[in-house]
């Protein structure tokens, strides 16, 4: 690649004005992506840039790669992904040049066909989902860009806020982007009030899943603009006011077991396991808090109970605190030595009765079988169950 670009140097140190002319028309009048490429040169400076343009070259690229069927196959969503990142690139290199309505034009334009390229062929490798998120993180950083005039930060806001109330990529977590990228550019109290307004028209419906979880996605957005506009207490007043929401929960429980306030820790994690009771996650999220607790306060009737209960449950994925090896080890350091061979009958019992042999097995791992069951051997207690 490198000799191949020396003798493109090569060449054009050679060729005269009129022969690149004369090849850049021929190239512009038979290879249309080759005349978008070029014409986008001009873009904001010869000419006005135009968000069409940009939605038009992805859709002639969707046309190209599609085929006669129309949809891009698995092989073919990788060279569709460099093609439309190379339309994005000129993004980047209109904000480096500070040429803001180059930029907002490119990230327009693709953002307003970003349905036809996700439903434009088999994303089984999120190539398709990736042209989309790398258009959302360069609008980020159109968002983020210091220098940016005050005037493009309005266009931006309303552009975003509209997008998000007109549902567009609803059923995506990109149309949450829209909505972040107006509390990020919302800089006067009318701005941020028309963000708490569109925030609140969500609302929970019924029992629709995915209502609860909208309604519940909208509220720790609101609570992210109020971070910026509100105080404190009314940050804290929202999320009690709104404790139903595991993040809010969460947050609060945070808060007092940081304060020491185990009283109301336990307070919220046994209204959470009354209110999520059909949440398996959750439940176990609001029952290692009440462990947490009664560990803190020396509670060892609760801490056993809790253990025994994460012994058999298991706690959330990747949390060492709460595997079987732990919780064993827990049950074991809270009973007396005395006690211990009858509530290891206890537990067997409980494997029985689940028909749990995962469990069992590992009780007479970690046991002493021939104490326990005299003669019998292992091998012969697994066939039996």
């Amino acid at each position: 690649m490198t000799k191949k670009n020396d003798n493109i140097d090569l060449l054009l140190s050679k060729l005269d004005k009129k022969q690149l002319m004369d090849f850049i028309r021929k190239e512009c009048m038979n290879d249309g992506q080759f005349q978008d490429r070029f014409l986008a040169l001009g873009a904001g400076t010869l000419f006005k840039p135009n968000p069409d343009t940009y939605a038009t070259r992805v859709e002639n690229l969707i046309d190209d790669f599609g085929g006669r069927h129309g949809y891009i196959d698995y092989r073919s969503t990788f060279d569709f992904n460099r093609a439309v990142s190379r339309i994005l690139d000129e993004a980047d290199e209109a904000m480096e040049k500070k040429q803001w309505g180059v930029a907002m034009a490119v990230l327009t334009g693709i953002a307003s066909v970003s349905e036809e390229i996700l439903n434009s062929g088999d994303d089984s490798a999120g190539e398709l989902g990736a042209i989309v998120s790398e258009c959302f993180e360069k609008w980020h950083d159109l968002c983020e860009e210091e220098s940016l005039p005050a005037n493009f930060k309005s266009e931006i806001f309303e552009l975003a806020l509209s997008r998000f109330n007109d549902k567009d990529l609803q059923g995506w977590d990109w149309w949450w982007d829209w909505i972040q990228m107006a509390i990020d550019l919302a800089d006067t109290s009318e701005k941020q009030s028309m963000v708490i307004s569109a925030l609140d028209a969500i609302k929970p419906n019924g029992d629709d899943w995915s209502a609860k979880y909208h309604a519940e996605t909208a509220q720790k957005y609101k609570l992210a603009m109020m971070s910026r506009c509100g105080s404190k207490e009314d940050q804290i007043k929202f999320m009690y006011d709104n404790v139903s929401n595991p993040d809010f929960r969460r947050r609060l429980i945070q808060m007092a077991w940081d304060n020491s306030d185990y009283e109301e820790v336990l307070r919220l994690a046994k209204d959470g396991l009354s209110q999520d009771v059909d949440y398996a996650g959750l439940v176990s999220d609001w029952h290692e808090w009440e462990y947490k607790v009664y560990r803190a306060i020396g509670d060892k009737d609760n801490q056993l109970r809790l253990a025994r209960h994460f012994f058999f449950k298991g706690g959330r994925w990747g949390e060492k605190e709460f595997t079987l090896e732990s919780m064993y080890s827990v049950l074991k350091s809270l009973t007396s030595q005395n006690e211990w061979p009858k509530y290891v009958d206890t537990l067997i019992s409980e494997a029985k009765g689940k028909r749990d042999f995962s469990h069992l097995l590992y009780i007479y791992g970690r046991e002493d079988v021939a104490e326990i069951y005299g003669s019998h051997t292992r091998e012969s207690i697994t066939l039996q169950y």
